[in-house]
């Protein structure tokens, strides 16, 4: 019985944990979607394919998965250059790199 009332509540603790990561995603994408269809953001295909071809970019193997930060209009890029994940920070608005780690 203890056992599963703490199964029960721990499962409610994380889904509660979860709603909010979910609830912001939805709305970074929303707000990407509206800056695209009004013109202020680089299509995503477009800014992937331009940072794609640039050394050394052009040498290593794109992840996918692009995550986006609405608040900064950042696009957030994985590459994989031999053993070890490279991040890309792009802006979305003009397709420049303003980042990378490491």
């Amino acid at each position: 019985m203890i056992r599963t009332l703490t199964f029960s509540l721990l499962s409610g603790l994380l889904l509660a944990a979860a709603a909010p990561a979910d609830a912001r995603g939805d709305r970074d994408q929303r707000h990407l979607r509206e800056a695209a269809a009004q013109g202020q953001v680089v299509p995503l295909g477009k800014l992937i394919a331009d940072v794609r071809s640039r050394p050394p970019y052009s040498e290593m193997s794109f992840l996918g998965g692009p995550q986006f930060d609405a608040e900064r209009m950042i696009y957030k890029l994985k590459f994989m250059d031999g053993s070890q994940v490279v991040v890309v920070y792009v802006d979305a608005r003009t397709g420049r790199i303003v980042g990378r780690n490491p």
